[in-house]
């Protein structure tokens, strides 16, 4: 059952990003006949959404009466446009006052093709793991091809593999093209138990070849948000193989944002557990957060802020 949205919203605030702004405007005495302008507001996410570009603002506007009315306007099914992978809802103050909507999907591409068993098991735990325990609704997408529309619109893209793989030139420039827009990619070696072992190369590979000398991989520090950005971690989990864990993450940073990330714990495996696996799952759950959260995301995020009544 979903949670309904607690407190009394007063505004809320709709970012975007891009080289133009326009404002628009939602009440519950709105309607969707107008043009979502301050003098003719409307109601719906739905409407509005047909008309925002980027870097446009949405003021909503609701008095302490109209909780019901946010509940319906923050339903998944209102937010989950074609235009979107992905859309978050936060509290500027709180990070676990989270919500919105994502659809993951494990990426293919002409030489990827991730048809192992836990690859097929990974994706859908973690969405019943989001599903259970946050507020973000999640659903499980049809493969995602490097280089499609699709593609372009996830704000987090999951890449696993468990035998070698090359990508073409096409993906090598859709690929490049998708993180320094905003994208994200969680790469996951699904070999972790051998060392140097060909996977583990490609899987390294992927962020040079799309980025040249700036995909070059270096720690990610354990106080960095995507380890506090919803649950707490100290570090990442034990991936299934402990004897041949690594015990720290590697990145690519553009411009100071974090933009990939290479796992070699495995986690795929360990996702796909059907028990003992709730260190992974959280994380994640972090990770998919972090993605569509953090500053110069391509997910459209409402930032929100609460005022009691007085």
């Amino acid at each position: 059952m979903r949670r309904g949205i607690s407190g009394s919203f007063v505004g809320l605030l709709f970012f975007f990003s891009a080289a133009w702004c326009a404002s628009y405007h939602l009440t519950p005495e709105g309607t969707d006949e107008g043009d979502c302008s301050a003098a003719a507001p409307c109601a719906t996410l739905g409407r509005v959404t047909e008309l925002l570009g980027a870097q446009d603002t949405l003021y909503v506007l609701a008095g302490a009466d109209a909780a019901s009315w946010l509940d319906g306007l923050f339903d998944a099914g209102e937010l989950a446009t074609s235009r979107y992978g992905g859309l978050v809802l936060q509290d500027s103050t709180e990070r676990r006052q989270v919500c919105g909507f994502v659809r993951l999907a494990t990426t293919w591409g002409t030489h990827l093709k991730p048809n192992f068993p836990s690859a097929a098991r990974a994706i859908p735990n973690l969405v019943d793991a989001f599903n259970a325990q946050t507020r973000i609704s999640a659903s499980v997408g049809a493969h995602l091809f490097i280089g499609s529309p699709g593609f372009f619109r996830s704000p987090f893209v999951y890449i696993t593999a468990a035998t070698a793989f090359e990508m073409t030139e096409s993906e090598i420039k859709g690929l490049g093209r998708y993180l320094r827009e905003g994208g994200f990619v969680f790469a996951d070696n699904g070999l972790s138990a051998f060392e140097h072992s060909q996977t583990e190369a490609a899987m390294r590979h992927l962020f040079r070849a799309a980025l040249g000398r700036a995909g070059r991989l270096r720690r990610i520090p354990d106080n960095h948000p995507i380890y506090h950005c919803f649950y707490d971690f100290d570090g990442p989990p034990p991936g299934l193989d402990e004897a041949t864990q690594s015990y720290y993450l590697e990145g690519i940073f553009l411009n100071g944002r974090l933009v990939g990330v290479f796992a070699d714990q495995g986690y795929v495996h360990s996702w796909a557990q059907s028990f003992g696996n709730e260190p992974q799952l959280r994380f994640g759950i972090n990770a998919v957060v972090f993605a569509l959260t953090q500053p110069g995301s391509i997910s459209p995020k409402i930032h929100f802020f609460t005022r009691h009544s007085e």
